[in-house]
């Protein structure tokens, strides 16, 4: 069975992955939601599934999950980093504190687990970045939460050179991906025909269109000569361009 580490795991894109998952490779999943993460494991109810607790932007925190991981394996195949805040940036004022607690949660956890989790690494590994769309598209007060997934595409290619037949590194950076079925507790959505119909394929994203690109790059035979590389899941959203008055759209400041 696979020993797969997974950041953020307690709610939204990270609990589906642990919900598909956990019958199928063991999983360690750290989590600043201790309330949500222990309600997910109550109910799985699994011995696959290993959940670790704190805060991710605290270097002891991690350095105490590597230690929870290797005491119980001494195998790792793969790395999903998926946890991440959003502090805002200049319009709601934001304070370099803020703005570099996001860096260290968003870039940093990625950047450290991989650096102390590499000697454990099997052949093959695979490591999966979960970046945004926000990586080349903005909305105001977004700054600090825009450069941390832009800065992931960066340590994408750098890592994937610096791991080369270590392990496979790629990015997945999906749009909107509506996770209301995932969280604790569950947040009441209702989405319009126009959320939908905006989107290239004619819906909002759900987080099994997520959970299906990781399995695929978790899959060696399936992507096993991929590495360096950002797949973008976001309905077709990003493609398109858009003026006011043109096909519908209507800009209202």
């Amino acid at each position: 069975m696979k020993k797969i580490i997974l950041t953020g795991g307690a709610n939204g894109i990270g609990r589906a992955l642990v919900e598909s998952f956990v019958d199928k490779v063991e999983l360690y999943v750290i989590d600043r939601d201790q309330e949500a993460g222990e309600a997910l494991e109550k109910r799985l109810s699994s011995p696959h599934l290993h959940f670790f607790y704190g805060n991710l932007a605290d270097k002891a925190t991690l350095e105490a999950f590597v230690n929870f991981i290797t005491e119980h394996t001494s195998q790792i195949d793969g790395l999903i980093h998926n946890a991440a805040i959003n502090h805002g940036g200049l319009v709601s004022k934001a304070t370099y504190e803020e703005f570099m607690e996001v860096l260290q949660v968003n870039v940093g956890t990625a950047y450290y687990l991989t650096q102390q989790l590499e000697p454990y690494f099997s052949d093959p590994c695979s490591i999966i970045l979960m970046s945004s769309t926000r990586n080349r598209q903005s909305m105001e007060d977004n700054e600090s939460y825009s450069s941390s997934k832009g800065a992931l595409l960066s340590l994408t290619h750098a890592m994937a050179n610096s791991l080369r037949t270590k392990a496979r590194v790629n990015t997945i950076s999906p749009g909107w991906i509506e996770t209301s079925d995932f969280q604790t507790p569950r947040q009441a959505v209702e989405l319009s025909g126009s959320d939908h119909s905006q989107h290239l394929v004619g819906r909002v994203g759900h987080p099994t269109d997520i959970v299906e690109m990781v399995a695929f790059l978790l899959d060696e035979k399936k992507s096993g000569f991929i590495t360096g590389q950002e797949f973008l899941v976001d309905g077709g959203m990003s493609k398109q361009m858009i003026y006011h008055e043109e096909h519908g759209w209507n800009y209202s400041k």
